[in-house]
């Protein structure tokens, strides 16, 4: 057969009891796709093959991310097929028999998607009655299964007779992942697919099947009879939260599991939420005591409050030290630009000159310029520039001292320098300016030297804190390993034990509570313990008395 319908057959990719699966190809919208053709002699069957296409398109109804797509249903001749998702992966099958060994995480995964596929199926009114390894395809392009063969579903309100005659099918291929109600031919509801689901995850933790035997009337005695063996004695490494999961998806009686997917998916998540916890305790390793915990909160608190308020000082500090050298290069300024006005309103440069320089040579100033009131530059430290008109450097405005200094900051070859700009008056009157500069590096450094010693005095206190705090701890710490001793003791058995100390605090009192609730304890382990014994004394035989 190379074509079906519209459909080009290529190649079977797999075979159930039922049906041949094909890999297909639709060329109307160019998609490879799966087909499903059931087998000759179940397509004989009218009854059989008029269900199968009505369930078929039931199922096609379905559209969830875990379950494989139907696209079409049909029948070609006497021919009912399915065009379906062609899935790119493997069966938890194939999975299987690769031995690869999950783990419980991954197996976790793989049941919380299928039960919250199933609940959607569900909740349509479809079950999958056919819930098995080979039916659950593992996708290659991620962590993501797909739920596949729901073309032998039954969809809730049919004919109860055909269902029947269509489980025919399921017992002749998989009878060890049916419930035992499906086994027993009674009618089967949700909750058999969710007892599949258990079957399955018991397969990937252990290994093994939980109904195993030679015929399929020796399984289906196991499955509605005997109760598998427990998860604990194939893999004790399976923790108990998944082992109760699977143990109560097994239960035969459908009151007994799980109700719904969804209340399943819920308690997977729970052990998924657990696994989960448990593997970031082992990548961190042994917790940080509560010593060592509270000595680092309180110095990390203690670190960001000195931080800030030293960060506040330093501001407050740099910003009272720049005013107090804006005052005085201020004042300086003006005394500078009082000297310079007669000689300058004279034009008697000379003279400028003269006391710019005898200035310079008195003080550290990194310049000093005089200008007139058209900006040619008559007194100077620098002689280039004498006779120049005066350009002002690229300089950062940082405020005023009053209306008639200016002061600005900008950078030399030897550091920053403020630079301070006074008009020169006469009679209120400008005619010209003065520029004195005043290095920047003895205000920084005596800032420097003030960011040092509240930085050492943050380190010291958030030490002096941590210690205090640690010790302060370990006091606490002290009475509660007392406490969780003397709990371990109890929990051993031994009810005699008495912590006997007594504190005048909080944890006295907490000694207190310890000693009535073991002093009840051991007086109502006594009378058991007495009365076993008289048991005992009692069964004894009594040995004859000579004589």
């Amino acid at each position: 057969m190379e074509r079906l319908g519209r459909y080009q057959i290529r190649e079977i990719i797999g075979e159930g009891a039922m049906a041949r699966v094909y890999k297909g190809y639709d060329p109307e919208i160019d998609r490879e796709i799966a087909i499903k053709l059931l087998k000759s002699q179940l397509a004989d069957d009218d009854q059989y093959r008029m269900r199968f296409l009505r369930e078929a398109k039931g199922a096609g109804t379905l559209s969830h991310p875990n379950i494989v797509t139907i696209f079409d249903v049909g029948v070609d001749g006497k021919h009912p097929y399915i065009a379906m998702e062609l899935v790119d992966g493997m069966t938890l099958t194939d999975l299987i028999r690769s031995d690869q060994r999950m783990s419980n995480r991954d197996v976790v995964e793989i049941g919380i998607q299928l039960t919250r596929a199933l609940d959607y199926a569900h909740k349509k009114g479809i079950i999958h009655r056919d819930i098995k390894p080979g039916n659950i395809m593992l996708v290659s392009s991620g962590n993501q299964v797909k739920v596949t063969d729901f073309g032998i579903c039954r969809i809730d309100g049919g004919d109860h007779e055909l269902t029947q005659h269509t489980q025919l099918g399921d017992v002749l291929g998989t009878p060890n992942y049916m419930s035992p109600e499906q086994v027993l031919g009674q009618k089967v509801d949700s909750r058999s697919d969710l007892f599949s689901v258990g079957v399955v995850l018991y397969k990937l933790v252990t290994g093994q099947l939980p109904f195993e035997g030679d015929s399929i009337i020796s399984v289906a005695m196991k499955i509605t009879q005997t109760d598998p063996p427990t998860v604990e004695k194939l893999r004790p490494d399976v923790p108990l939260s998944l082992r109760r999961v699977i143990e109560r998806s097994l239960k035969k009686q459908p009151d007994k599991r799980f109700q719904t997917g969804e209340e399943f998916a819920q308690a997977l998540i729970g052990v998924a939420r657990e696994l989960k916890d448990e593997e970031e305790k082992k990548g961190k390793g042994k917790g940080l005591s509560l010593s060592v915990r509270w000595a680092g909160i309180m110095a990390a608190i203690v670190a960001v409050t000195m931080t800030l308020t030293a960060g506040i000082l330093y501001q407050r500090q740099y910003a009272a030290m720049l005013d107090q050298v804006k005052g005085y290069g201020g004042s300086l300024a003006k005394f500078m630009a009082t000297q310079s006005a007669v000689p300058l309103l004279a034009e008697d440069y000379a003279a400028i000159d003269v006391f710019v320089q005898e200035t310079l040579a008195r003080q550290d100033f990194p310049y000093l310029i005089v200008a007139d009131d058209e900006g040619v530059v008559r007194g100077s430290n620098d002689p280039k520039q004498v006779g120049q008109r005066y350009a002002a450097p690229a300089s950062t405005l940082v405020g005023s001292e009053d209306s008639e200094v200016t002061v600005r900051t900008h950078e030399l070859a030897s550091g920053n320098v403020l630079d301070f700009a006074v008009p020169i008056l006469f009679q209120k009157r400008p005619i010209g300016s003065v520029h004195l500069g005043i290095h920047e590096a003895p205000l920084a450094k005596v800032a420097n030297l003030v960011y040092v010693l509240l930085a050492i005095l943050t380190l010291v206190t958030v030490a002096a804190v941590a210690a205090g705090t640690y010790l302060l701890a370990r006091r606490i710490a002290a009475p509660i390993r007392v406490l969780k001793s003397s709990l371990d003791e109890i929990a051993h058995g031994r009810y005699d034990v008495r912590i006997g100390e007594t504190r005048k605090d909080e944890f006295g009192e907490l000694y207190i509570a310890f000693d009535k609730t073991a002093e009840a304890l051991e007086a109502r382990h006594e009378p058991a313990t007495a009365s076993a014994h008289a048991t005992a004394a009692a069964a004894e035989p009594v040995a004859p008395q000579p004589g």
